[in-house]
């Protein structure tokens, strides 16, 4: 695929991401009744364009193989989420773990990444941007998880919202990165 290819995928995903978190903001109780659904197909479209982007930068030849793992475990659990009948039974309990654990990984390899440009930022002397978004990105990630699994009760009824207002901060990252190339 051509660069142009993955920028017109990154502007799709990205407005149907964005769409999508505007729709579970304004009715966050119809967010509730399919939460499974939404966070599996939110999942497996983020762990796609994560692999996207890791393949593309895997071709430029600084690649960041925690991404790609985040990745993987992203598409594992929305394909979990999305496929078992089992899970999908236990969603008013096991989505606010699935949820909670998968935002605590994404928290950690943010965490990882933005290291990894700091370093990289030092090691070859130019300013790279991105790591102090990334690093304060995953640290609010891990501590919204921490929250969640301190008090699961307390989110049950926030998490409609909390679910749109990360897809249309998803898909407004997907959308900039697009716009950038």
């Amino acid at each position: 695929m051509t660069m142009n290819v993955y920028k017109m995928i990154r502007l799709v995903i990205g407005t149907a991401l964005a769409i999508a978190g505007v729709y579970c903001i304004l009715s966050p109780s119809t967010t509730i009744a399919v939460m499974a659904w939404i966070v599996g197909i939110f999942m497996v479209v983020h762990a796609l364009s994560k692999i996207g982007i890791w393949r593309e930068r895997k071709a430029l030849g600084f690649a960041e193989n925690c991404e790609l793992i985040g990745a993987v475990i992203s598409l594992l659990f929305g394909a979990a989420l999305l496929i078992s009948n089992f899970f999908q039974t236990l969603v008013g309990t096991f989505i606010i773990y699935v949820f909670a654990s998968w935002i605590a990984t994404l928290g950690v390899i943010r965490l990882l990444v933005a290291s990894n440009l700091r370093r990289l930022q030092a090691d070859i002397s130019v300013h790279i941007n991105n790591y102090n978004s990334q690093m304060i990105n995953g640290a609010l990630l891990i501590l919204v998880a921490v929250v969640i699994f301190i008090r699961p009760g307390m989110v049950v009824s926030m998490i409609g919202i909390f679910t749109g207002i990360c897809l249309l901060l998803f898909g407004a990252e997907q959308i900039v990165t697009a716009l950038r190339e």
